[in-house]
């Protein structure tokens, strides 16, 4: 019980770090530069990752709560330190993939 709590909050914390730098080229405004940087790239792959092993690798409860946390992330923190926000959700997603192939 103890490693799925802690796998959907390593999964919603990957998510929701990484979801404002993953939607951020689908909005009007910003640089394009800044929309092609190497950190948008990476919070894109992230993001994504931690969607796909969220609808994979989970239960339909565990979905729904994975999603509406990393909703909450992503609303809660803002995009002015973008690299560290990115790094911090690589490695959770990172910790998942340990905890996943552990169990």
């Amino acid at each position: 019980m103890l490693q799925l709590v802690l796998t959907c909050l390593l999964l919603s914390v990957a998510s929701g770090l990484s979801m404002r730098r993953f939607l951020m080229p689908y909005f009007p405004g910003g640089d394009l530069a800044e929309k092609s940087a190497p950190v948008t790239i990476v919070a894109s792959a992230v993001f994504l990752a931690a969607i796909a092993f969220t609808v994979s690798d989970q239960d339909l409860w565990a979905k729904s709560v994975i999603l509406m946390l990393g909703l909450l992330l992503a609303a809660m923190f803002d995009d002015a330190r973008p690299r560290l926000t990115i790094a911090l959700s690589a490695v959770s997603l990172a910790a998942y993939l340990g905890l996943r192939s552990i169990g």
